[in-house]
């Protein structure tokens, strides 16, 4: 990206370390890049084509006509607008620190990787927001998982959801993604259903060692995300008191684009992110010298908004567990 002035630089190494934190540590915390693929876009702001239930839902007459036209669709859009918004943090890199941790790490890579997780659960809580206020309908599940001997969710709560998604947009189910808090996730899995199907597909398996992946080819579909991420909403000095990010009984089923995928492809959400003045690396990754504190200060920022991509219900299903 374009410096803002002579003395700001733009580590690409840096940016590497954010990378590498994303691809490792980052993605057994956080699930905004799934449950709202990236897709990198040439304008900060614009409008978008919406994805909407007409395409999906009608039965069309293929037959060539005796005049040898052929009948033709009108193939309706809606239309979304996006306007990214630019994040970042800062901190100080101080001379003297550095150069006491010198021996033990890389202060500069330690405190990327500071910065870059808490930029993580900033995009993690507005992806979250973002699914609450889509506007799904909501289904409660037959009974509550809670109810160990008699929920219900491999014979009625999923196949529901599934089917509804499939009707929907005819999608396939193994194209779906179950989001799901950890809550619900460790509830799901001491159900009497799921350990009595355990006892014949993962035999020997304990019901809380089952792995997400486990469950999703027990339910035949893409993949379980597991919502583990939380934070302290307090101010520093207080008492700390955690909340997790998506809210327990809760859950969702989603059609969801690859992680770059065009615009075009199906998703029920999208992280749209503009590269800005002539960025090529995402996150951006700074650096300059600031001498009144006797350090440099180290940067990451990124120009994004978290959008709806399809109509209501149409390729998003919100399950709540009570």
């Amino acid at each position: 990206m374009r410096p803002e002035s002579t003395s700001t630089i733009l580590r690409r190494d840096l940016t590497e370390t954010a990378q590498e934190f994303d691809a490792e540590g980052a993605a057994a915390r956080f699930i905004a890049p799934v449950a709202a693929p990236l897709v990198i876009v040439p304008d900060q702001a614009a409008t978008y084509p919406v994805m909407n239930r007409e395409n999906f839902k009608k039965v069309d007459d293929t037959n060539r006509g005796a005049d040898g036209a052929y009948n033709r669709i009108t193939g309706e859009f809606g239309t979304g607008s996006y306007a990214c918004d630019e994040h970042g943090l800062e901190t100080v890199l101080d001379d003297r620190r550095a150069a006491r941790y010198r021996t033990w790490m890389s202060f500069e890579q330690a405190m990327t990787r500071v910065l870059r997780y808490r930029m993580l659960m900033a995009w993690e809580r507005r992806v979250a927001a973002l699914y609450a206020a889509l506007g799904l309908s909501n289904h409660n599940v037959t009974t509550a998982w809670s109810d160990k001997a008699n929920a219900v969710p491999l014979s009625a709560d999923f196949p529901a959801a599934f089917n509804a998604l499939e009707d929907a947009c005819g999608c396939g189910r193994n194209e779906l993604t179950l989001i799901i808090p950890r809550a619900d996730y460790a509830e799901l899995l001491e159900t009497a259903e799921v350990r009595n199907r355990m006892l014949y597909t993962y035999p020997g398996v304990q019901p809380a060692q089952l792995a997400a992946a486990q469950l999703a080819s027990m339910l035949e579909i893409r993949a379980v995300k597991i919502a583990r991420s939380s934070y302290d909403a307090t101010v520093e000095g207080e008492t700390e008191s955690m909340s997790q990010v998506w809210a327990a009984g809760v859950a969702y089923v989603a059609l969801l684009a690859a992680p770059n995928a065009p615009m075009d492809s199906p998703s029920a959400a999208r992280t749209i992110i503009w590269p800005g003045d002539g960025a090529t690396e995402i996150p951006v990754v700074e650096t300059y010298r600031e001498e009144k504190v006797r350090g440099d200060v180290l940067r990451v920022r990124d120009d994004t908004d978290e959008v709806a991509t399809a109509e209501a219900d149409l390729m998003a299903y919100k399950l709540t567990n009570t």
